[in-house]
């Protein structure tokens, strides 16, 4: 069977402070929430998501036949196995939570002094991908995030790399929770949930939610990975002492 799967101090780094991280915050966000700049740029969103289903089908003993990013920005990864199963329900359940997972671990990263460990785990995931992709439009996709990504490798200074690597991963985890709220728009065509119910029997509205509130979570614990939540934590402390 044939399953295709579609579209220092706590929080602180040594190179990283309060007011670079907010501007790699702002950044990210503005990118992925304004329009004409999330146009173009939520083909890597896509690119997170597939490889997602990609990973997990291949770690569930399934076979990827092929990969395609589409210039609509869908896509899909093709895959061979077993027929149902737990590995099939994982494998379509990775592309959502994909992009906010890769965003948060960034942000771990970072956090631990290993931008570049996350840079170039994620060149090692986009020579996977330019194996398997079999559309022209999806190799220049994954030609341009390879480019980022060994550029910032070879030749960016520290604090330009984690500032590179901040706004790239604040990016997939506001881009990743906007792709989630669009599930819930009228749409054409089937999409990763439609699936998860075909296969899982439990209805698609079910598993939209299980992916919008897979999105929030990573935003949540982002925040409290770069120690935004302390403060209001503090706040809510004093407010209950008063």
């Amino acid at each position: 069977p044939v399953v295709e799967a579609g579209v220092g101090p706590r929080g602180r780094c040594r190179d990283m402070n309060d007011d670079l991280m907010l501007l790699s915050a702002v950044v990210g966000a503005v990118c992925a929430l304004a329009g004409w700049l999330f146009g173009p740029l939520r083909h890597a969103v896509t690119a997170v998501h597939e490889a997602g289903h990609t990973l997990v089908a291949l770690l569930a003993g399934r076979s990827v036949r092929s990969v395609r990013l589409n210039r609509d920005s869908s896509g899909e990864a093709v895959s061979v196995g077993r027929q149902g199963g737990l590995g099939v329900v994982l494998t379509l359940l990775a592309g959502y939570p994909a992009p906010g997972i890769v965003g948060l671990g960034g942000l771990v990263a970072l956090r631990a002094d290993q931008a570049r460990i996350w840079l170039v785990a994620g060149a090692v995931v986009v020579a996977l991908m330019a194996l398997l992709l079999r559309n022209a439009f999806g190799v220049v996709v994954i030609a341009c995030v390879g480019a980022l990504l060994v550029a910032t490798l070879r030749w960016a200074s520290d604090p330009v790399t984690n500032v590179v690597v901040a706004s790239a991963s604040w990016f997939l985890l506001v881009g990743g929770l906007r792709s989630a709220l669009e599930l819930f728009r009228p749409h054409v065509g089937r999409d990763d949930a439609m699936e998860l119910a075909r296969v899982g029997h439990v209805p698609a509205f079910v598993w939209r939610f299980v992916f919008l509130l897979a999105a929030i979570a990573c935003l949540t614990a982002a925040a409290a990975v770069v120690g935004v939540l302390e403060p209001v934590r503090s706040s809510l402390a004093r407010l209950g002492g008063a």
